[in-house]
């Protein structure tokens, strides 16, 4: 039978797996907070008053790291926290390697025990990164060093204490590209939802769940920025239609429907997405966030040569 250690880092991975899917990479601290199924009764993915934390289950070991993003501002998730090597330090907690918690992740650090990265992307919402492996600690400067392994979120064989987990160049790049991206489309979803008050542009869907975050200069585009102004909140559906060229937004943010699609006849779903034609999109109460009208023009223009 596997050990505890084993068990708990199993059903953790499991949980994340199965709110990640849900969420994206834009996971409600609600959800984070929820008891995880263990054994005969349950265990806890984090603490929300501390950073580094281990379930009174585990005996010894950590099973997580938290960041937050205070509520009266945004950070450069990203930027800040980021090494060289693709990967994130973290700061230990005050009092040096006496602190309880320092010496708990210590022993994760030496054991090279997979664990949790919940990357706070907007107050109160969290990307959540495993397996990682703490890789370093640098005592003077108070911090350690947290890597990936393997495909991020990838549960096979992560349970598991490694002391191979070493990736080479190219295995390395591919990883550092893959969590820059991951970041930044987790960062960029969560404030553009946080300024949408989680709500469709177009049709007022309230459910996250089926929301993303539509650019509207294309995140692959030279002019593309990760401002709020350059997004809006949409449903899968129309975020679907918006990037197919099917719907339109003008710089007055009145919505057009391609005249395909206007033409066709199909049931109440586009029925419904019709009468959206000629209406206003909902927009953010914070007037700066509000979709920049030049880049509106620019993919307007775009929608109309379709």
């Amino acid at each position: 039978m596997l050990n505890i250690d084993t068990r708990i880092r199993q059903a953790a991975f499991q949980r994340l797996k199965a709110i990640s899917q849900e969420y994206s990479s834009d996971v409600p601290w609600n959800e984070v907070a929820e008891p995880v199924n263990f054994d005969d009764g349950t265990c806890f993915l984090a603490s929300r008053a501390i950073g580094i934390f281990k379930p009174k289950q585990m005996p010894d070991g950590i099973l997580s790291i938290k960041t937050v993003v205070p509520k009266q501002g945004r950070i450069n998730i990203y930027s800040d926290g980021a090494s060289d090597d693709g990967g994130f330090w973290y700061s230990l907690e005050s009092g040096g390697l006496a602190k309880p918690a320092n010496r708990q992740l210590v022993i994760s650090y030496e054991r090279k025990d997979p664990i949790i990265y919940l990357m706070g992307v907007a107050p109160g919402r969290y990307f959540p990164l495993w397996p990682c492996y703490i890789d370093s600690i640098d005592t003077s400067r108070k911090m350690c060093h947290i890597s990936m392994h393997d495909h991020i979120g990838d549960i096979q064989n992560v349970a598991e204490p490694t002391a191979g987990y070493q990736v080479d160049d190219l295995e390395k790049h591919h990883i550092i590209r893959e969590v820059k991206t991951r970041v930044h489309q987790a960062e960029f979803r969560a404030r553009v939802m946080q300024a949408y008050s989680n709500r469709c542009a177009m049709t007022g869907l309230p459910v996250p769940q089926l929301l993303e975050a539509a650019h509207i200069i294309p995140d692959n585009h030279q002019a593309s920025t990760a401002e709020v102004s350059n997004g809006i909140s949409l449903s899968r559906l129309h975020h679907r239609a918006y990037d197919a060229g099917l719907v339109g937004i003008d710089p007055d943010y009145i919505i057009h429907l391609n005249e395909k699609l206007l033409t066709t006849k199909d049931g109440p779903l586009l029925d419904s997405m019709k009468q959206l034609n000629g209406q206003k999109i909902s927009l953010p109460h914070n007037t700066g966030q509000r979709p920049n009208r030049e880049a509106l023009e620019l993919r307007y223009q775009q929608f109309l040569t379709k």
